[in-house]
């Protein structure tokens, strides 16, 4: 009977298991790493949870306004800017200043230009 034996040159056995109970311990670092980091944020939690919000709740989105009559709209825009452009109105009393129509404006620039 021939006596078999292991290839003892290429590796040694007890490598092996350093390398497995490397594994287990850093395996068990890990796992109570990670217990300890859940009970903090657990701690954190409740604090965050028993202190009042400083945040107050959003208020709820008013409905969108939409335009019933929208050409109407905008023949009202016309009507008051025409309004604007073409009538006399004080802007500051006190101070003396006022509004005129636009086509007087346009009138009175060159003669101010010239002075």
């Amino acid at each position: 009977m021939t006596d078999r034996r292991h290839e003892t040159s290429d590796m040694n056995p007890k490598y092996i298991v350093y390398f497995a109970v490397g594994l287990v311990l850093v395996g068990l670092v890990i796992q109570i790493g990670i217990a300890w980091m859940f009970r903090l944020f657990e701690r954190e939690q409740t604090q965050r949870e028993s202190r009042p919000a400083l945040v107050e709740a959003p208020k709820p989105v008013p409905q969108p306004r939409l335009q019933i009559n929208p050409q109407g709209d905008l023949e009202e825009l016309r009507r008051q800017e025409n309004e604007i452009l073409s009538t006399y109105a004080w802007i500051d009393r006190d101070r003396g200043i006022a509004r005129i129509p636009i086509d007087r404006a346009i009138e009175l620039f060159p003669e101010r230009q010239k002075q």
